[in-house]
């Protein structure tokens, strides 16, 4: 079965006080096949990392198509954190 996980760190900026986040630290939500025409599937994941203290949540999606791995930019859903620094990338796992 084929599965993405994150590596590398984000760093993040919150009330004041930066965190590093570890890509070992997201959680996988959402994982599936999906059709995208003509026969050809791509595997999509999205991986969430949920603040302890519930200030901010950031996601991250990621793509396997005829195996090249594509990480898109990490974003804010939640709360007012902002991403200071992202070298988070998905790999086959």
């Amino acid at each position: 079965m084929t599965t993405l996980n994150l590596q590398g760190s984000a760093r993040v900026k919150c009330d004041g006080e930066e965190i590093t986040i570890d890509g070992s630290e997201f959680s996988l939500e959402e994982a599936d096949n999906r059709h995208i025409g003509e026969g050809d599937y791509q595997y999509e994941t999205l991986h969430i990392y949920f603040d302890p203290e519930e200030r901010f949540k950031i996601l991250i999606q990621s793509t396997l198509f005829e195996g090249k791995v594509t990480t898109y930019a990490a974003q804010v859903h939640e709360g007012s954190a902002v991403i200071l620094e992202d070298e988070l990338e998905a790999v086959e796992g």
